[in-house]
């Protein structure tokens, strides 16, 4: 099964939004970049070390099945640092579309299937700053939220919050998405970044995907403990 390769850009998304770090002031288009090279330099430093540590994990087991829909394909589980004790997981479709889910705790032993609990709104506060943090850096030239709010994933009885953001590089637009959602102590993220002109395609197309990831299974859950 192919592993489609992370760009530099989402590792170090995966640092900021998963390991937690944070930068409080919001960014706009007419907010000039404010990370100084040295800051760089250490943000950079942190996400080779990240990977150096995630190399030597074993990935945890997943706690929902890692359905492959049809026209689907996916990676093996890729551990993140063991502080996340989690896994990343990519996933691409026929059309072209590639989705990454994270499954992680941050060592949490527990946390509610709720997405008003803290710890959901936590990560996704994380996530909202990992876009900020790679527009300050210059991965992206603008970020822009669009909507927000609490949405079912796919057909399935789960609820998320979800997030979508308009982001400029090289003058094209993405759409980015961004699931966040608890299930069995454990917590979930799935993003997924397309060309904001095919998001209306792509909502089909994600939507099975979408669905199994939200169809708890209890045996599964069971096993992964």
């Amino acid at each position: 099964m192919p592993h489609p390769t992370q760009p530099l850009t989402v590792i170090v998304l995966l640092l900021v939004s998963v390991c937690g770090c944070d930068r409080s002031q919001p960014v706009s288009p007419a907010t000039p970049p404010q990370t100084s090279a040295s800051e760089r330099e250490q943000l950079l430093a942190a996400v080779a070390e990240a990977e150096r540590e995630a190399q030597n994990t074993e990935p945890p087991k997943p706690n929902i099945t890692l359905a492959t829909p049809p026209g689907w394909i996916r990676s093996e589980t890729r551990a993140l640092p063991p502080d996340d004790h989690g896994f990343t997981v990519a996933y691409e479709h026929d059309s072209g579309l590639a989705v990454t889910l994270y499954q992680f705790t941050r060592g949490l032993t527990s946390i509610p299937n709720d997405v008003n609990a803290t710890p959901v709104k936590e990560e996704m506060r994380h996530a909202k700053n990992g876009i900020e943090q790679a527009v300050q850096l210059g991965y992206w030239q603008a970020a822009k939220e669009t909507e927000s709010k609490t949405v079912e994933l796919g057909d399935s009885q789960q609820q998320a919050l979800w997030s979508q953001y308009h982001l400029t590089v090289d003058d094209m637009v993405l759409a980015s998405d961004i699931y966040v959602w608890a299930q069995g102590n454990t917590l979930f993220k799935l993003r997924c970044t397309c060309r904001s002109e095919d998001v209306p395609s792509n909502q089909a197309i994600l939507g099975p995907l979408l669905t199994a990831f939200g169809s708890f299974d209890p045996d599964v859950h069971e096993e992964a403990k």
